[in-house]
């Protein structure tokens, strides 16, 4: 976006995945105090204050990002080069949404590459509207209607765009990385029927939802709320 006249360009980016970078402990989630992780029996968890979240690392992903003098780009509303802002955001939700976060770093400045094994909390109950295009447009310019580089109507209230009825998610599946850089295992909590077990190779055993919470996430798929309850039989 140009920050001298407002004008927006948009570029989107098919993924299969979200690789979230992991926020340092001092960050954590814009709100702290009013965030719970929601398990899947219907108690709540409060995030401590300075944790690690998901919600934190969703909430730096689609933060706006101020972009240097050098990397100006061309308004085609002022014709000239301006500072813009950058962010991003989701369009259209998938069925099963899927978190990469960033465990592994790599800096060619320091020549060295090493593990993050900071602990994540992560909710069993997600809702990704906060993190939706719809939602973010209407967060800056109310609903009206406007036009996008690349969208035939622009609409904020475009159903397409927004998918807000299927915003609801249900974590079905952690996997995990145990080790080093160099040499490590990995492995998966899996839920069943609102049963864990973890795959280890060719070992399931059953474990309790407090073994998943305690567990260093590497990967999560959530799938959409409607469909996981479809699935197994509940209401």
């Amino acid at each position: 976006m140009c920050t001298a006249c407002g004008f927006t360009s948009t570029t989107y980016d098919p993924c299969v995945d979200i690789s979230l970078d992991l926020v340092p402990n001092h960050e954590g989630p814009r709100k702290p105090s009013s965030k719970t992780l929601n398990s899947c029996n219907g108690n709540a968890e409060t995030v401590n204050p300075g944790v690690s979240t998901l919600l934190g690392c969703l909430d730096r992903f689609t933060r706006p990002e101020r972009l240097g003098s050098d990397q100006k780009f061309f308004c085609q509303h002022c014709q000239v080069r301006q500072e813009s802002l950058k962010q991003m955001s989701i369009r259209k939700l998938p069925l099963v949404s899927c978190f990469h976060i960033k465990r592994f770093e790599h800096s060619p400045i320091r020549n060295m590459s090493r593990k993050v094994d900071r602990y994540m909390q992560f909710p069993f109950s997600l809702d990704m509207s906060p993190y939706l295009s719809s939602s973010i447009l209407r967060s800056r310019f109310g609903n009206r209607i406007f036009g996008f580089d690349g969208d035939n109507n622009g609409s904020a209230t475009d159903p397409d765009c927004s998918n807000e009825s299927t915003s609801e998610f249900e974590l079905f599946a952690v996997v995990t990385h145990s080790g080093k850089l160099d040499a490590g295992h990995y492995s998966t909590y899996l839920r069943l029927s609102n049963q864990w077990y973890k795959c280890d190779d060719a070992w399931v055993t059953q474990v309790s939802e407090n073994i998943v919470r305690a567990a260093q996430g590497y990967m999560m798929f959530y799938v959409q709320k409607m469909l996981y309850y479809k699935a197994s039989g509940t209401s």
